[in-house]
């Protein structure tokens, strides 16, 4: 070829500084600073990884310089030493600080970054804006899992290219990459609204995000705008304000990937192109700006701040009973930043400098001797189940608490439409049901004492339970699915109760969820909920909505052992009864439609007060009531609902 497609690779203090922002948002999003979309910040890092990778790796086959071994290498240099160190210090942190359970699911996560499949590993297991997620202190490596899958990808793919001479041509490679980039767009666009956790942290719909920057790498620096310098700027501004609006304007509610990300990436995109020149100099000012010492000075430490910062987070959350104040996030921050210094001076920079590691042989066996000994560490915690006998037998009897639950069971409207709902109470099948259980996760706590109470007086009943998704017709907000699921759902729910003609339905839920952050319901729901109750009745049921048990801020298994083991009390820390949390902060007027439409209203929130009537109970006679803060354990639903059912609603049925 008589000229290479990308120029020489000069390195650019402005994507350093690029970087200085991509890590400042994850980092005040993360504490909680005001930065409710400061999540886009991994996005920023996926354009500037596949930028630089591209880059790499076709200056590299241009030259007759590239090898597999060699690209490898550098990606272990610059990943696998300050990774593994960070994962085996985190380990040896949740050996003191962690309850069993916990200890046995960072295990795991453990095992699966050793693996590059910690993506996978968070997919299955937890959503990445969920309260418990932000205790679990190895959750920012699900994107070092994600680039790490494209680094094993994209070397054969530019490789299988650059064997073609058509697709060379700098014309034909643009377009081969604007029609992979469009596949995963495409299906991070329907995995959004399908499917949003897979979207979120798996490759095949992040990968668009990668190959825009690989896109970007091709694109000549004097290709139009370039041409005059007050285009550059334009250009620069508005990247700058595509990546800034979204950090701010978007929350942890917004669908994302898919077409929310599309500004912050484009944005990203528009700096790195308009501010690329032959010399590596930066084209505008605010390419200018982000080459100022300080900045790129945070860009350069930007990886180990990323790894580090999140631990100290995460386990000052997983300490503290309630949520953490600013100055003990400040602190939390401030020692990821020290830790950060500290492992891009004494584990980054001697293993890329060839300090360490020396050759390649030298290299991959540092790297491989590690990520086996994380691999391994992580499957012993996982295999020992989190070594329980940490604890004395008192405190793992309420460590246990977390586990016990029943009925874990989300069905969908195909399964209610095939009748496969799930069985309470006697088993009689010459018996039909009588009462219908219908809600969301917290209904699902509710059941053993539903089957008990039900057995014992020889009654048969069904239950559809879906988490996150209110018993409410023609309504949606729902954490577990699309609006099209939800209401296909709870349609098909109902129409099972006016085909099958169930005389006793209990609507069931975490009520407060599905009000705004105040505790309000809009209009919408107090309509649909009136409705649910209107069409109950006309389809020959009574309708029963069973308020929520008390809700607590803190996990209470979790809270009762590290109050044991400091001899502590949380008495003082349970929720006080109040008249707006017995409604469940749901309107007096709705209440009253509710009953004039024909239904009944039960609420279970007496029955935990204690003997003083000031606070809601925990634990009684020694059994722990919650597994969290909200979702009872299956013998605390045994010992508190039961006997309140059996009053409130066995009693007043016919």
């Amino acid at each position: 070829m008589s000229q290479n497609l990308i120029d020489d690779l000069r390195y650019r203090h402005d994507i350093d500084g690029l970087r200085a922002i991509a890590v400042g948002l994850v980092l005040l999003f993360h504490a909680d600073f005001g930065c409710s979309g400061g999540y886009i910040g991994v996005d920023v890092f996926f354009v500037i990884s596949g930028f630089l990778i591209t880059s790499l790796i076709w200056r590299d086959l241009e030259s007759g310089r590239f090898t597999f071994a060699n690209f490898w290498e550098r990606r272990m240099r610059r990943i696998a030493p300050a990774l593994i160190v960070l994962t085996l210090a985190t380990v040896i942190a949740g050996w003191f600080l962690l309850l069993p359970t916990d200890f046995e699911n960072l295990g795991q996560a453990t095992a699966s970054q050793a693996v590059f499949a910690a993506n996978f590993h968070y997919w299955r297991n937890s959503g990445y804006f969920t309260g418990a997620a932000d205790e679990k202190p190895l959750l920012q490596t699900w994107s070092l899992a994600v680039e790490e899958q494209f680094y094993l990808i994209a070397p054969f793919f530019f490789w299988a290219i650059f064997q073609l001479p058509f697709f060379r041509r700098r014309t034909t490679l643009c377009w081969t990459l604007i029609l992979a980039l469009a596949i995963s767009l495409g299906a991070s666009i329907y995995g959004v609204e399908h499917h949003p956790w897979a979207a979120f942290y798996l490759l095949p719909t992040r990968a668009w995000e990668l190959l825009l920057g690989s896109l970007i790498a091709f694109i000549p620096t004097n290709f139009l705008i370039t041409k005059r310098r007050s285009l550059c700027e334009i250009a620069s501004l508005v990247g700058l304000t595509l990546i800034l609006v979204p950090a701010f304007a978007y929350t942890k509610l917004t669908p994302f990937p898919g077409l929310s990300a599309l500004p912050p990436c484009g944005g990203t995109a528009l700096l790195i192109w308009a501010n690329g020149s032959p010399d590596g100099k930066p084209y505008t000012l605010i390419g200018r700006t982000l080459s100022l010492r300080p900045i790129v000075f945070i860009g350069t430490i930007s990886y180990s701040l990323y790894l580090w910062h999140w631990p100290f987070l995460a386990y000052a959350r997983y300490l503290a009973l309630l949520p953490l104040s600013y100055t003990d996030r400040a602190i939390a921050l401030a020692l990821g930043f020290v830790f950060a210094i500290l492992s891009w001076r004494f584990i980054e920079t001697p293993f890329r400098t060839r300090q360490l590691g020396t050759s390649r042989k030298a290299m991959f066996a540092y790297a491989g001797t590690g990520l086996a000994t994380v691999f391994v560490s992580g499957l012993v915690c996982l295999v020992a189940h989190g070594f329980p006998h940490r604890f004395d037998a008192h405190i793992r009897e309420m460590a246990s608490a977390r586990e016990d639950k029943g009925y874990l069971i989300n069905l969908n409207a195909k399964d209610i439409a095939a009748g496969k709902l799930i069985k309470l109470g006697a088993t009689d099948p010459s018996l039909s049901p009588q009462i219908l259980v219908w809600g969301d996760s917290h209904a699902m706590s509710a059941l053993p004492a539903f089957d008990q109470l039900l057995k014992k007086k020889g009654i048969a009943g069904r239950a559809a339970t879906h988490q996150g998704t209110a018993p409410i017709i023609n309504w949606h907000k729902s954490t577990a699915g699309s609006r099209t699921e939800t209401i296909e759902y709870n349609d098909s729910v109902m129409t099972y109760i006016e085909q099958n003609h169930i005389p006793h339905v209990i609507l069931v839920g975490y009520w407060l969820s599905y009000g705004d952050a105040r505790g309000h319901y809009s209009e919408d729901f107090n309509h649909a909920l009136v409705a649910t109750v209107r069409r109950l009745v006309e389809a020959g049921s009574c309708p029963w909505i069973l308020m929520d048990v008390p809700i607590h801020r803190f996990d209470i298994p979790k809270a009762l052992t590290n109050r044991a083991i400091s001899a502590g009390d949380i008495a003082t820390l349970s929720t006080k009864p109040s008249p707006t949390n017995v409604l469940d902060g749901i309107d007096q007027r709705i209440i009253d439609q509710i009953e004039a439409a024909g239904g009944r209203i039960l609420d279970p929130k007496p029955r935990f007060l204690d003997p003083s009537g000031q606070r809601y109970l925990v634990q009684s006679e020694g059994v722990v009531l919650y597994r969290d803060g909200g979702h009872l354990t299956v013998k605390g639903a045994r010992q508190v609902l039961v006997p309140f059912l059996q009053d409130s609603l066995i009693s007043e049925m016919p």
